[in-house]
């Protein structure tokens, strides 16, 4: 749990960095497609009803390897602010012959404190709902991530950039509901590693 809020704070820091903005590139109005590809590793398991049974990266069984990918599109309404929304699906390989896949649905504001037209660094937030499938259970999650995304523009248009950051997804449930599922309440955590192609105008 503390690399991971090691990770965030440093994401968060780079982002702000005054010493790297320069003058401003986008305008309100421009748009942004953006498509994405990679991996995805579990960075913790908490049980928020049961700490002992939390998991880390540490842990053997965690060392895992997923992958994701998604399609976004957003439009600035300042130089600086974009929003838009998000599609994608990932996976992961679990701790039983089961595969965890989740399909997430979420809106996506992103700051963008560095643009000079060659070069952005894009700090993004993403809030929704993801789809889970994970044994022979399907159900409804909340979603979030906080990601950083620099990115080099080889044409006017067209760009690639590396991504990275924290996802996370809660399974939650009430006392009353069936199978002591009560006990499972949990938020699982990943860290992307992916491959953007943005298309900006």
């Amino acid at each position: 749990m503390k690399k991971c809020t090691t990770i965030v704070i440093v994401l968060l820091v780079l982002a702000v960095l005054p010493a790297f903005c320069a003058a401003g590139y986008y305008e309100t109005g421009d748009q942004v497609f953006s498509f994405r590809a990679g991996v995805d590793f579990p960075a913790f398991l908490s049980f928020l009803n049961d700490p002992s049974r939390n998991q880390s990266f540490s842990d053997i069984h965690m060392q895992r390897v997923g992958g994701i990918a998604s399609i976004s599109y957003q439009g600035y309404l300042t130089q600086n602010l974009a929003l838009g929304g998000e599609l994608g699906y990932q996976f992961i390989n679990s701790l039983t012959p089961s595969l965890y896949t989740a399909v997430p649905i979420t809106a996506k504001l992103t700051y963008v404190p560095v643009q000079t037209g060659l070069f952005d660094l894009a700090l993004s937030a993403n809030l929704g709902m993801a789809f889970i499938k994970y044994d022979d259970g399907k159900y409804l999650a909340p979603y979030a991530s906080i990601t950083l995304q620099p990115s080099f523009y080889i044409t006017e248009s067209w760009g690639i950039g590396i991504e990275s950051g924290i996802m996370a997804t809660a399974e939650l449930y009430t006392k009353n509901a069936t199978y002591d599922k009560y006990s499972n309440n949990a938020v699982l955590g990943m860290i992307p590693l992916a491959l953007v192609v943005s298309y900006r105008h």
